[in-house]
């Protein structure tokens, strides 16, 4: 554990958190869930083995989001238009349109969302939930009834299309302080990316714990950051002896 700045948390009245490579591994389940997608839309709607891979599903992606870069604040959201997108490329128009898209997005959340939580994170948060509201605030679209991770949470925060921006911006942590009633400097946001977690903290002026390359390991590192957090650790369970004791 290190400390960067000075930091009194006997004013801290909130905890947040982000969800994935935070509180479970998830990078390994989404890539898992990535290529058994491609494979499923292959297979159901008789496509060739090259679309396979995923580099045309994520060439058409990329190219929804450089036309359109609103869609990068709803991750649900930009996967069904990209989807649409990509069978009109592919001369196989989907009949139900977005609805039909809708229902696959739906099947790939589920696959995705099929990461497991340690018992021990579980008995983490129920120690801290005794002494903090906890929080979540998420770029992605986990499923946490899935995972049981839903009733710790008193709130669970998504960017969407209607002005709650993604992390680093503001909006969404704004959002956060004002559900909570308290401001934003008694809110600690515990987070493994340097950049949408702890910058996008500092700059709405939380407090922070930089969960230093994540659950996995594998998270971004110091090269990546663009702002200091007050507080960094190795472990996610040194939160125990840092708030608890």
């Amino acid at each position: 554990m290190k400390f960067y700045k000075r930091v009194d948390l006997k004013n801290i009245k909130v905890l947040s958190f982000d969800l994935d490579n935070t509180l479970y591994d998830c990078q390994s389940v989404i890539d898992a869930a990535e290529i058994w997608f491609a494979k499923y839309l292959c297979q159901r709607y008789g496509l060739g083995l090259q679309y396979e891979s995923l580099e045309f599903w994520q060439k058409v992606k990329q190219s929804c989001i450089f036309e359109k870069p609103n869609l990068k604040n709803d991750v649900t959201y930009s996967r069904i238009v990209s989807l649409v997108k990509a069978f009109e490329l592919l001369k196989l128009p989907l009949k139900g349109g977005f609805e039909e898209a809708t229902e696959l997005v739906n099947i790939f959340i589920d696959k995705r969302s099929d990461g497991k939580v340690d018992k021990s994170v579980y008995n983490l948060l129920e120690k801290l939930r005794q002494k903090y509201p906890l929080i979540s605030i998420s770029n992605g679209n986990l499923n946490t009834d899935k995972l049981n991770l839903t009733e710790y949470f008193e709130y669970d925060l998504r960017p969407n299309l209607e002005g709650i921006l993604c992390k680093p911006n503001s909006p969404i942590f704004e959002k956060a302080a004002t559900l909570m009633h308290v401001r934003a400097d008694q809110i600690l946001h515990i987070g493994d990316d340097p950049y949408t977690d702890v910058y996008g903290a500092v700059l709405s002026h939380f407090k922070t714990v930089w969960y230093y390359k994540g659950y996995n390991g594998i998270c971004p590192d110091e090269r990546y950051l663009q702002a200091l957090p007050d507080i960094q650790i190795d472990d996610i369970f040194e939160l125990e002896p840092l708030l608890l004791d």
